[in-house]
């Protein structure tokens, strides 16, 4: 899941300066207009506050985003994470799944400055049991309506694409990216931007390895990170980053765990990745471990770091209130409407308020000082999940939203 707001500033991410000695020179010509470049990438997701009317960044699925302080370090230990964040760090932080600090006090009929656009990909089988790639571009709008109920209104255009497992990406220009995937006969490395107004995609690059059902992170300082997935013969454990300013792909130190369908996210410039799955089909473990990576250290290494209290993969993982916040999922056999919620404090999981609906595959972004799920897979059917809801601090409970679908 990606999303972004109609307005948007630049954020810088600190990056780490220990990158894997084999170097990937560039494969597009910096003069290429279609290239990715330093200007063009942008979060996951953004929106306005409503009181400063300043740009509060965030990042969604499979993914996120971070803005630090570069003197930051979190010492080889999880334990070491901050016990409250700053103002500023709140708003800028935004994991797959994060945490919205301002007080804004919601009256009837209030709606966002701007709406939330999203793009969403998820597969279904038809009626002949063929998974078929679904690709959308959301528009979104919350409001409270004169009864006091959440309403969401969307729009939704729909985006011709045939891959799945992929992870898509929305730029400063109204582009779309979509990296990797796989037409289920073989993996993709590849790089594609779709042009709206052609309504066509073009490849602009290539990652290092082909693989799909990977995490994908897109930061404010216009990086890319890739973790993990499934490759043509194996499952990875690579990671790789596209560095702007070079316009090259680069290497990162592996996970511990080959991982596929996990969850992950940047807080305090720190990647952490959450659960997912070993093996193929019927084979391999889910896994409940959890990995994190300093992107501070010179000599950056992934340690392993509080386990998850339930195995999930296609789960989403997302910073709210200052907590990691592991939504739904699926074990393998069946989809979970579960939550874990993970306190650096305390270094341990503990169990958050149960979906109303089980789902896996969907995506998870905050409004205001409150946090919304929408979508998902059905494992009973395999239909889509064609609902949202919406976690209220006060009730410390999630409530279903009411929908408009407008043309």
């Amino acid at each position: 899941m990606n999303a972004i707001s109609k307005d948007h500033i630049n954020t810088s991410l600190i990056k780490g300066n220990c990158i894997n000695d084999d170097r990937m020179d560039a494969i597009i010509n910096n003069n290429d207009k279609d290239a990715i470049n330093n200007n063009d990438m942008y979060p996951n997701l953004c929106f306005t506050n409503d009181i400063t009317n300043e740009q509060i960044l965030y990042n969604g699925k499979q993914d996120n985003m971070n803005v630090v302080d570069p003197d930051y370090s979190i010492n080889n230990d999880i334990n070491n994470m901050p016990d409250c964040i700053s103002k500023n760090e709140e708003n800028n932080s935004y994991t797959s799944k994060n945490t919205i600090s301002s007080e804004l006090n919601l009256e009837k009929s209030e709606e966002l400055s701007d709406d939330i656009s999203i793009v969403y990909s998820y597969v279904v089988n038809d009626s002949k049991r063929q998974m078929n790639s679904n690709n959308e571009l959301i528009s979104i709008n919350i409001a409270i309506d004169e009864d006091n109920k959440y309403v969401l209104r969307k729009k939704i255009n729909k985006l011709p694409f045939f891959r799945y497992g992929h992870f898509l990406c929305l730029t400063k220009n109204g582009y779309i990216l979509a990296i990797g995937g796989t037409d289920g006969r073989k993996k993709y490395a590849l790089i594609e931007k779709y042009c709206q107004e052609k309504k066509k995609w073009k490849q602009i690059n290539l990652m290092h390895f082909s693989r799909s059902n990977f995490c994908g992170i897109c930061t404010g300082d216009n990086n890319l990170y890739v973790l993990g997935g499934e490759g043509n013969q194996h499952i990875l454990k690579s990671v790789e980053y596209y560095d702007s300013k070079i316009n090259s792909w680069r290497s990162l130190p592996p996970l511990n765990c080959v991982r596929h369908s996990a969850s992950a996210i940047i807080f305090h410039n720190t990647i952490f990745i959450i659960g997912g799955k070993d093996g193929i089909g019927n084979y391999g473990k889910v896994h409940k471990s959890v990995e994190m990576l300093n992107l501070n250290e010179k000599n950056m290494k992934w340690k392993m770091c509080k386990s998850l209290k339930q195995a999930r993969l296609a789960l989403v993982a997302i910073v709210f209130d200052n907590k990691i916040y592991a939504i739904g999922g699926s074990t393998g056999v069946k989809n979970l409407k579960s939550v874990e919620i993970y306190d650096f404090k305390r270094n341990e999981w503990t169990d958050g308020p149960s979906l109303n609906f089980a789902r896996s595959n969907f995506v998870a972004f905050p409004w205001k000082n409150h946090l919304v799920v929408y979508g998902g897979i059905n494992n009973t059917n395999g239909e889509f999940l064609n609902c949202a809801e919406i976690l209220k601090e006060k009730t410390n409970r999630w409530m279903l939203l009411n929908e408009i679908l407008e043309n």
